[in-house]
């Protein structure tokens, strides 16, 4: 083997060593921020509660805002071409509901929110006054999903432009808020959906939770009858 040769590939054995240190520097990395996204977050919830692994995705946190149960998760959102990856949390509101059907919000549709039910959802409705276009306001059963007159509450909540998603059905409602939206140059180059240190915002879950309490006191909580009636 020539010097030439041997320099040569001692060049190229440094620099597949670099990279690999990179890669596991940038994999621990994630982790870590994937780790503490709800860091803000937790100390707001009674019984709060992480499940899941931080080495394959975004832990899902659980527990009770202001007395009703809530859960939280993270969906990272890359799906669409030409558009920077974005970094949504979906917060759930458990609460049986008087409602025959899903009633569904969802801003700027795109077509590919895959974290969306909207697509399973054929009849549009006209969208209730205040609320931005582009805009589609869905359900699958005119006849038994809340009266799009429930959302008034939620005007404000859906001009916000970080408001993507609003729902509301027969266990509950929803809200999807973005987080953060990804590095541009690591997408471009690598196609990698990597965040700046990606936090869930307490004060904004809490004000989309509250407005959603609104809008579910609006569709009325189902009855049960006491135990012992008969009813």
């Amino acid at each position: 083997m020539s010097p030439t040769t041997a320099g040569v590939l001692v060049v190229l054995a440094a620099a597949v060593l670099a990279l690999a240190v990179q890669h596991r520097g940038a994999r621990r990395a994630d982790v870590h921020e994937r780790a503490h996204v709800f860091d803000a977050l937790v100390p707001r919830l009674a019984d709060a509660r992480l499940t899941g692994d931080a080495e394959h995705g975004y832990p899902v946190l659980t527990g009770r805002l202001d007395g009703r149960p809530v859960t939280a998760r993270v969906v990272v959102d890359a799906v669409t071409l030409r558009k920077l990856p974005a970094l949504w949390v979906e917060v759930v509101v458990h609460r049986a509901l008087a409602a025959g059907g899903t009633l569904n919000v969802l801003r700027r549709p795109t077509g590919t929110e895959f974290f969306s039910p909207d697509a399973g959802l054929p009849h549009e409705l006209a969208p209730p006054p205040g609320v931005p276009r582009p805009v589609r306001v869905a359900c699958a059963s005119p006849d038994r999903a809340p009266s799009t007159t429930v959302l008034a509450p939620a005007t404000a909540l859906l001009a916000d432009p970080a408001t993507k998603e609003v729902g509301v059905g027969r266990h509950g409602l929803r809200v999807v808020l973005l987080v953060a939206e990804g590095d541009q140059t690591s997408y471009r180059t690598a196609r990698r959906a990597v965040f700046d240190r990606p936090r869930v915002d307490p004060d904004a879950v809490a004000r989309a939770v509250a407005v959603l309490e609104e809008v579910g006191d609006r569709v009325g909580d189902v009855v049960t009858a006491p135990v012992g009636t008969g009813a």
